[in-house]
């Protein structure tokens, strides 16, 4: 009887722990990697998702991510069963994905017109809401807690900000926390702060930034020092986790900012975006100093990331990740006459995107060839930039210039 309630009390505590997990998005393989949220036992290839997932969320029973080139939120069930990565379709370069007990939350960056949104929609897809809040320019990441819901916004410069709006999508405070030096890709709440990634420019960040929601006007921009490349960040009960984009891992400190690191889970990849699940949890690290916690202070060890200089966004970009070059292969072709047009063009960076224009028209993304069919007679102007896979645009198009001929009575 002794072996069998024994028995029975171990089957218990290891169901308890059956779905104690940290899952994060490999953007260089396209997949959701999943360990045990004590940082074991690792599967990379837990999820196979579409192109660029950027984020990852979780509930009790299913995960999702943001396919940020496909356009659309995927969606699996908690073993990673059922994947379908075209849960929502149609949004504009998903960067962030939450969720609650009844709704599903995105972040959309916008793409090059820096037209950034919130969207929303039920738990089963249905109800969107694509335009929920529109008052971000380009918004990295969205994270929700049972008031409000919290976006990261780099704005294509500095300064940066971290925005809210209530859960039914007024009281809009697009301003409600300043970043002064950062590139914030991935927020994260709970009743002591909001946390925020800093990917950088040219995801060369290294902090993890904290700002009091009774004091957002003097947030911690280096609550916690030493991360490369930090893309998406969660709080799960007194611990935080991180995603390293440029060293492959998954980092974790308390969320008193002590105990930190770096390398907590090696993933692989580029991860970027990060989720815990609330099954279960491991012990939290003890912290530094039994005493309560002083005021978070900018870390002053020589790994605190030095002041950023006063050169401006897209110059200081340039220094750390020059940004991609674009060239015209070939084109237009020799369907002129029919007023028809197609360029071939590339990038000198691997995996960089395309965003093409003819004449004045709005940039939209594009891919080679690129091609155009009823042309007007006269002059014509085609332009395309590369946009590399850290965001970076390059500064000029390449450009080529054709003339249609009149036809021919």
């Amino acid at each position: 009887m002794v072996a069998f309630v024994v028995a029975l009390l171990a089957a218990l505590a290891g169901a308890s722990q059956a779905g104690a997990f940290i899952y994060w998005a490999d953007t260089q393989n396209d997949r959701i990697g999943r360990a045990d949220n004590d940082g074991r036992n690792a599967d990379p290839d837990f999820i196979q998702t579409g192109d660029l997932p950027f984020a990852v969320a979780v509930d009790g029973g299913h995960v999702y991510w943001a396919n940020r080139l496909d356009g659309t939120i995927g969606r699996a069930a908690i073993d990673g069963s059922g994947v379908d990565n075209e849960f929502i379709a149609g949004i504009a370069e998903p960067s962030g994905v939450a969720v609650n007990a009844n709704s599903i939350f995105w972040s959309a960056s916008g793409g090059l017109a820096l037209a950034g949104a919130i969207g929303r929609a039920k738990l089963d897809g249905t109800n969107r809401e694509p335009g929920f809040i529109t008052e971000p320019l380009n918004p990295c990441g969205v994270a929700v807690d049972s008031g409000h819901v919290y976006w990261a916004d780099p704005t294509g410069g500095e300064p940066a900000y971290i925005g809210r709006a209530g859960l039914g999508g007024g009281a809009k405070e697009p301003l409600f926390a300043t970043i002064d030096e950062a590139f914030p890709c991935g927020v994260a709440v709970n009743t002591g702060g909001i946390y925020w990634a800093d990917f950088g420019a040219g995801g060369k960040g290294t902090t993890i930034g904290r700002a009091n929601p009774a004091n957002p006007a003097s947030p911690d921009e280096s609550f916690i020092a030493g991360a490369t490349g930090a893309c998406g960040v969660t709080v799960h009960g007194t611990q935080l986790y991180w995603a390293n984009y440029g060293s492959g891992t998954i980092g974790r400190a308390n969320t008193d900012s002590s105990m930190p690191d770096q390398g907590f889970v090696s993933v692989g990849g580029k991860p970027c975006g990060v989720a815990v699940d609330d099954l279960a949890s491991p012990s939290p690290s003890p912290p530094a100093d039994p005493s309560p916690p002083s005021p978070p202070q900018p870390p002053a060890s020589p790994t605190s990331p030095s002041p950023a200089s006063p050169t401006s966004p897209p110059e200081a970009a340039a220094q750390i990740d020059p940004p991609p070059t674009t060239t015209i292969t070939k084109g237009p072709g020799k369907g002129l006459a029919a007023g028809r047009a197609r360029f071939r063009f590339r990038a000198d960076e691997a995996g960089a995107r395309f965003a093409c224009r003819l004449d004045r028209r709005t940039p939209a993304p594009c891919k080679s060839p690129q091609r155009y069919g009823g042309l007007k007679p006269g002059r014509h102007t085609f332009e395309v930039w590369a946009i590399d896979p850290a965001g970076n645009k390059a500064r000029k198009p390449a450009r080529r210039s054709f003339h249609v001929p009149a036809k021919q009575r």
